[in-house]
């Protein structure tokens, strides 16, 4: 297991839009581009900057 992995846990902060917080977005989005395969991880990236471009 590499270091980020082992770390303790914490909670998400969600805004009160219902969306997730941009931070805990981005560090979400950027793990799981970690381990999933590359199909997925091109949706994950054109989601997440899909939310960029709104902001």
């Amino acid at each position: 297991m590499s270091a980020s992995s082992q770390s303790e846990p914490r909670s998400m902060k969600w805004e009160s839009s219902g969306e997730l917080a941009q931070r805990d977005l981005s560090e979400l989005v950027n793990r799981l581009l970690d381990v999933e395969s590359s199909n997925n991880s091109d949706e994950l990236t054109r989601l997440s900057s899909k939310y960029d471009e709104e902001f």
